[in-house]
């Protein structure tokens, strides 16, 4: 398995977890929000954490390339920025997350995000399993459509004595 594979197997589920949470939970999400920026301890250890988190996804995957791999670098460097953010301004983090769940449709937008965003990943990092039992299916039912003509295509049995030489 890939590094961005495996980066993509758990994040994926992880965001459609949150993304379905705030679907179906958006008012306690965003009293959660609130209780989580009134608290700069939390808002900097978030942040120490997201920076550790985005780095360790670009010490393990750092490629810019034109397929769904630069999505999880994308993570990776979003991570880090807003790591790096939430700990060295919390205050201005706090600011500007107040402002953000004002909103009264965030819930439903961060919802769709990170939904489409969970499930696009969450479909790469697994892609390989699917097309494998895809795959395995299909040279199953090959084997089994090929052992059906194998079997009409033999000779026919001999009787006993048939054909052999009498010593």
């Amino acid at each position: 398995m890939t590094p961005p594979a495996y980066i993509a197997r758990i994040l994926g589920p992880v965001l459609v977890i949150i993304g379905l949470g705030l679907l179906l939970e958006g008012e306690t999400f965003r009293a959660m929000a609130g209780e989580f920026l009134r608290s700069a301890a939390l808002v900097y250890f978030s942040g120490v954490a997201t920076l550790a988190l985005g780095l360790a996804i670009l010490n393990v995957h750092h490629h810019w390339t034109r397929d769904w791999r630069s999505v999880v670098t994308g993570f990776g460097w979003l991570f880090v920025i807003g790591g790096i953010f939430r700990t060295l301004a919390p205050h201005f983090v706090q600011e500007i997350g107040e402002a953000f769940i004002a909103h009264r449709r965030w819930p439903i937008m961060g919802a769709i995000v990170t939904l489409a965003l969970g499930a696009f990943l969450s479909v790469m990092g697994y892609q390989d399993i699917w097309q494998a039992k895809r795959r395995v299916h299909h040279r199953t039912s090959a084997a089994k459509s090929s052992g059906a003509a194998s079997h009409s295509a033999k000779r026919p049995r001999r009787k006993s004595g048939e054909g052999r030489s009498a010593h």
